[in-house]
């Protein structure tokens, strides 16, 4: 064992007791982006459409697209490339035929390559790695440091993880449930200012449960929308519909209608976002 690998640089314990969070954003401490890599990762997105059958996608160009931007240090490429050998892709049409394959210590290489250069996603990664026996053996001690650390450090996946897992009133470890309510909505917050919409979608529900706080839960899920969340659209298809919905003044078939457009269209394809849905679908006053 190399005690020198990030792998193995284990974070301190997973407390989730603690008093204080301070927010802070992946964007804000992560390298900027190479232009010429940043337009590689693009094209890469582009040709890697839901748009298109796994079996009709160019994967060759992907993967060579993905790894030049990746020998740039571009870690969003560093992710999805790692991302891509850590599970393969398999056709549709003919399952046995093997279109990305498996590359297991290619994901790791990058995985702790992002993480020597200090990318809050690749330790939220490293996390996954831990809780899914992936190279590394299995340690739900280890995967929950992992994620705490990525957190701290500024992943809105591991904000969000996280923050799930606290917010409720009581300790069940078994089922991965720890009572801190204030630094649970903390951690939400702050995954949701970062564009989350799993978080958007857990203050909305939190909102709407616990605060029975109808223009608040409104408010989370409209933006979950915004951020992408097929879940949050879908929830808010139905709140449109129900007679103690969050509709503010009654039922609304047509605006329901909308939101199960948009419920669909991330059903097709969860890279979808709608910077622009107040304008075409603004909330009613």
């Amino acid at each position: 064992m190399d005690n020198n690998l990030p792998r193995n640089l284990i974070p301190p314990l997973f407390f989730p007791h603690r008093t204080e969070f301070i927010c802070k954003h992946e964007l804000a401490v992560t390298p900027a982006f190479d232009p010429e890599a940043e337009q590689w990762f693009q094209q890469a997105l582009a040709l890697d459409t839901p748009d298109l059958w796994k079996d009709d996608r160019d994967w060759p160009q992907i993967l060579a697209l993905y790894t030049k931007a990746a020998e740039r240090k571009h870690w969003k490429a560093m992710n999805n490339l790692a991302t891509l050998y850590q599970t393969g892709v398999w056709g549709l049409a003919e399952p046995d035929d093997i279109l990305v394959p498996r590359n297991a210590r290619a994901a790791m290489a990058l995985t702790e390559e992002a993480m020597r250069m200090g990318i809050p996603m690749a330790y939220a990664v490293m996390g996954n790695y831990y809780a899914d026996n992936f190279i590394v053996e299995q340690d739900a001690t280890n995967a929950w440091a992992f994620w705490q650390q990525a957190a701290e450090m500024g992943s809105s996946y591991a904000q969000f993880t996280i923050g799930r897992s606290l917010n409720t009133g009581y300790d069940d470890p078994e089922r991965n449930r720890w009572g801190n309510i204030p630094i649970a909505l903390n951690m939400l917050e702050c995954a949701f200012s970062q564009g989350n919409s799993d978080a958007a979608e857990a203050l909305g529900i939190d909102a709407e449960v616990m605060q029975h706080d109808k223009p608040r839960a409104l408010h989370y899920l409209h933006e979950g929308v915004k951020f992408g969340g097929g879940r949050a659209a879908s929830f808010l298809r139905i709140e449109f519909e129900s007679v103690d919905g969050l509709a503010p003044n009654g039922i609304d078939p047509s605006r329901s209608a909308r939101y199960q457009v948009f419920s669909d269209a991330l059903g097709r394809n969860r890279d979808l976002r709608f910077p622009n849905l107040d304008q075409v679908l603004p909330l009613p006053p």
